[in-house]
């Protein structure tokens, strides 16, 4: 299974991309720190994805040390 960062996931253009991933069976890793998007956007993906609140910003580093 191919895995996907997508940043901004959980916004209006995000939302639609990581549930379209899913469907293809990506495993999807989603990023937001929820600023402009909402959670509720994901409620269809949210057992079938990894999401981190939280800013680009940050250092992330422990994500992808998995």
């Amino acid at each position: 299974m191919k895995k996907v960062l997508v940043t901004g996931g959980a916004g209006f253009i995000g939302s639609h991309l990581v549930e379209r991933l899913v469907k293809d069976r990506y495993n999807v890793v989603v990023i937001d720190a929820l600023s402009l998007g909402k959670a509720d956007n994901l409620s269809t993906v949210k057992n079938k994805v990894k999401f981190y609140k939280r800013s680009i910003c940050e250092d992330l580093s422990y994500i992808f040390e998995k």
